[in-house]
């Protein structure tokens, strides 16, 4: 706020009576762009609060603090000009009634320099209700120097402001959160997929045995089997592409007879399922399950495969937001390439869920298994890739927090 602001405001707090007589000769335009200073500050203020409450509350879930914030910047802007239009000409109906006044455009200022206390500190939890009471003090001081009236006249013209103020905001707030619902609403699950292969100068004969996803020894990804023709889509036309077993794990057979360089080989999968705008105990089975992946979804590799052993969830908060649990793990990956320098390849799975519930937009919970491996030279044979499983991050309820599913591992 400017140094003028800021004197203006420090003045209807601290002596607002000779604060309004000096603003007798103020244009409208002045009170609207002080009003306009400190609504944005209140805005300011405002979303500081909602991000802060839901950082302790959710975790910090990204989405849910964005959506709250734009929620939060257009419900404050929007209800609180759309208050000051409808307060300005209520207030300004009863001065005209009960005193004559000088016109709408000192009950406009009146409001706008009034509102000062409500809007630097109405925000405040426990000191926001004071605050606006504080304004409608100020709103009949105002009246009175700027409408030129007694003290009671002016007292007696603002009190059909609180009246209006519960009857637009309080009322439909208290009706609607006791008829709101915060089971979740809208849910869905989805799960991708990636495989990105690329390289800096240009090989030839090229073959790779790539890990692909499986769940428990049936190449799978979500809901979906992958098959010869799940590959024949999605890669390029000079790349050839067939399953292929290896000691009871599925692998992804490429061959080229030359890639050039800058070259990628990519595919992308993506699967999305909607599971009812409203919640229900049978949907539970239904989402991805995210919290204990090991034999219940797809993975790189099996749970033998991991380190360490017991890789588990530890305990869940059914408020706030869980970081996960990762382990790492080692797997075969198959290269034969001629005149290379370096080639990387990776790959990564992931199963989300999705929903809303009342006030907290959305939120979600996942789990990811991802591998890289970045080969130099010309390698002839089977090396070993570096991957990592995360499960267990994001949001979770009651509902989806029990004990460990049966594995088939």
């Amino acid at each position: 706020m400017g140094q003028k602001t800021v004197e203006r405001a420090q003045g209807f707090l601290i002596d607002p009576v000779e604060t309004f007589r000096d603003a007798r000769t103020d244009d409208p335009g002045d009170a609207l762009a002080y009003f306009g200073t400190l609504l944005a500050v209140n805005i300011v203020l405002l979303c500081l609060l909602v991000t802060g409450g839901l950082v302790l509350v959710s975790g910090g879930e990204p989405g849910l603090i964005v959506f709250a914030v734009l929620v939060t910047v257009i419900a404050d802007a929007i209800g609180t000009i759309v208050l000051f239009v409808l307060a300005a000409l209520t207030l300004h109906l009863f001065v005209v009634l009960l005193i004559g006044g000088n016109g709408m455009k000192e009950t406009f200022k009146v409001l706008a320099y009034a509102a000062t206390p409500g809007l630097l500190l109405g925000w405040v939890p426990l000191i926001g209700l004071p605050a606006w009471v504080w304004t409608l003090g100020l709103a009949a001081v105002g009246v009175r120097e700027l409408h030129e009236t007694t003290t009671g006249r002016a007292a007696v013209s603002v009190l059909p402001l609180p009246v209006l103020a519960l009857l637009l905001f309080v009322l439909p707030l208290i009706i609607l959160s006791g008829s709101a619902s915060e089971e979740p609403s809208f849910l869905s699950a989805r799960y991708t997929y990636e495989l990105t292969i690329q390289t800096e100068t240009p090989i030839e004969n090229v073959t790779f045995l790539v890990p692909i996803p499986a769940h428990g020894d049936s190449p799978a990804i979500g809901p979906e089997p992958i098959t010869d023709e799940f590959y024949s889509g999605r890669l390029p036309e000079n790349i050839s592409s067939s399953l292929l077993l290896v000691e009871g794990r599925t692998y992804l057979r490429l061959t080229a007879p030359v890639m050039d360089a800058g070259e990628e080989i990519s595919v992308e999968y993506h699967n999305y399922t909607s599971l009812g705008q409203k919640f229900s105990p049978e949907v539970v089975p239904h989402l991805v399950n995210t919290l204990h992946p090991f034999g219940n979804e797809s993975l790189f590799s099996s749970r033998q495969d991991l380190t360490p052993a017991d890789c588990s969830p530890g305990e869940v908060k059914t408020h706030g937001n869980n970081p996960g649990y990762s382990c790492t793990y080692t797997i075969p990956v198959y290269a034969y390439y001629e005149n290379g320098t370096r080639v990387e390849i990776s790959s990564e799975i992931e199963g989300r869920n999705d929903w809303s519930e009342f006030f907290d937009a959305w939120i979600s919970n996942r789990y990811s298994d991802h591998y890289h491996l970045t080969i130099t030279g010309e390698p002839e044979g089977w090396i070993s890739a570096g991957g990592t499983v995360v499960a267990g991050s994001g949001i979770y309820r009651e509902w989806q927090v029990g004990p460990l599913p049966a594995s088939d591992t």
